[in-house]
């Protein structure tokens, strides 16, 4: 264990662990020295996490038992053990970027006056393919107000903040079982300058048992915009119902988790029109395709491949780069 960490990672780990072995390798393989990872046993009633990690090899990474239950406590619990002066997050079955924390670092520490600096983030398939940049048409900038008008433009897995903020906050609530992330990009926000670098900083796993997409929609849907509306209040009376002890009542975890694969057509969509937008005709063909095999089911996927086929490409703006390689960067 390092003496003295420069950067706190703390991953909660519950049941599915298959790639969790890739995922904390992709952490402790970061150029930046002084990095410590912190791995929150959420389900200890599956053994082997202690073993796996020991096995590893690295004094870097250490286990602890999470207090209480659920993301919110896991992630409070880690967040607490934590020794460094900058704190991440990196779930269990996703990857760092070789360079991400030491590039982090050398922002926040050449402008102090930021609390918190965040990135791009790829999604990929199980087997670590590409599948879209999910922040491609944002530009380096400060994202202060526009957290405070309640937009976040990408995962808290690609932010690296200052401890002092995220204790300033009060870390995460318990109440949200989902969007404990939104509504701590808010909150911090509120309280401090934010940074969005268009830089790769987190490279996100598409699979059916991840967190995501074990969630129920509606769950989803509604702790989404509980997070914004209790923002709203904060703005408008000082606090929100959840600091009042009246938060509404959230839906029953009755609607059937969604699809990887639906996700994976709707980033390819996006992708394709994006590349389309940009000039680059044949890439966007080419996603477009892709994300039709994803569901061949889709008829909605096909009319969008016919719409692309026939719709005239934009013209690319001189010195325009080319295309951004789609194969998997690791």
């Amino acid at each position: 264990m390092v003496d003295v960490p420069v950067v706190s990672v703390v991953m909660p780990v519950a049941k599915v662990r298959t790639y969790l072995e890739e995922a904390l390798q992709s952490v402790l393989r970061q150029s930046l020295a002084g990095v410590e990872v912190i791995l929150v046993d959420d389900d200890p009633a599956t053994p082997g996490l202690a073993q796996l990690v020991a096995a590893v090899g690295d004094a870097r990474a250490r286990v602890v038992p999470c207090q209480g239950r659920g993301i919110s406590d896991a992630l409070n619990t880690g967040f607490a053990a934590a020794r460094g002066e900058f704190l991440c997050r990196c779930d269990a079955d996703d990857l760092f970027p070789p360079d991400r924390l030491a590039e982090q670092v050398r922002f926040l520490r050449e402008r102090p006056e930021f609390g918190a600096v965040c990135g791009s983030m790829w999604a990929m398939t199980t087997k670590g393919k590409f599948v879209a940049d999910m922040n491609g048409t944002y530009q380096t900038e400060e994202i202060t107000d526009e957290l405070r008008r309640g937009v976040t433009r990408s995962s808290l897995c690609t932010w690296a903040m200052r401890a002092q903020v995220y204790r300033t906050v009060g870390g995460f609530r318990k109440y949200f079982v989902t969007a404990e992330d939104i509504d701590l990009q808010l909150r911090i926000g509120e309280r401090s300058r934010v940074w969005y670098e268009a830089r790769m900083a987190y490279h996100y796993r598409l699979h059916d048992t991840s967190t995501t997409h074990s969630q129920p929609s509606a769950q989803r849907a509604f702790f989404d915009a509980t997070a914004r509306s209790f923002q709203a209040q904060r703005f408008a009376q000082g606090r929100d119902d959840l600091d009042r002890g009246q938060p509404p009542e959230p839906p029953a975890a009755s609607t059937a988790p969604r699809d990887s694969s639906a996700t994976t057509q709707n980033l390819l969509l996006g992708a394709s029109w994006e590349k389309h937008r940009s000039g680059h005709k044949r890439a966007a063909m080419r996603l477009g395709l892709q994300a039709c095999l994803a569901r061949p089911g889709n008829f909605a996927a096909w009319r969008s491949l016919g719409a692309l086929t026939l719709k005239r490409a934009a013209a690319k703006p001189p010195g325009a780069p080319p295309p951004r390689s789609e194969s998997n960067p690791n």
